[in-house]
């Protein structure tokens, strides 16, 4: 039973931590951003490119720290932290309402191997 359960282990692995200080930011445009450092995790033999996404609100938005795209390499065997903003516009049911359900997203480019992990956007409570 064990052996089994050694390959059926995901070959990637993803960790989330909202950073709390401060726990949101009012963008200039009235737009409210969270921040997130997200620990990937690959356990393969290579590099891999994985791209991030989050599911909740539609209008929810993802920018990696240092990237142009919401991919990130991480090399062969080893965990990057990557610093992710989530952005709601202004008006949003996020950004209006005090805590929101998220979902994070992390897939493999190379294979579709997929994982995820919940957290929470803070918004402005009205």
């Amino acid at each position: 039973g064990l052996v089994v359960a050694l390959f059926m282990q995901a070959d990637i692995d993803v960790t989330v931590a909202p950073v709390r200080n401060p726990t949101f930011v009012v963008m200039s445009d009235g737009s409210i951003r969270n921040s997130y450092d997200l620990r990937l995790r690959n356990k393969h033999g290579q590099a891999r490119p994985f791209h991030i996404s989050v599911t909740g609100d539609a209008g929810l938005r993802v920018k990696l720290e240092g990237a142009a795209s919401a991919i990130v390499d991480v090399p062969a065997d080893q965990s990057k932290l990557q610093r992710v903003y989530v952005t709601a516009s202004r008006g949003s049911v996020p950004a209006t309402t005090g805590r929101s359900q998220l979902r994070f997203w992390v897939e493999d480019l190379t294979n579709g191997d997929r994982a995820f992990k919940n957290s929470v956007f803070n918004g402005v409570s009205q």
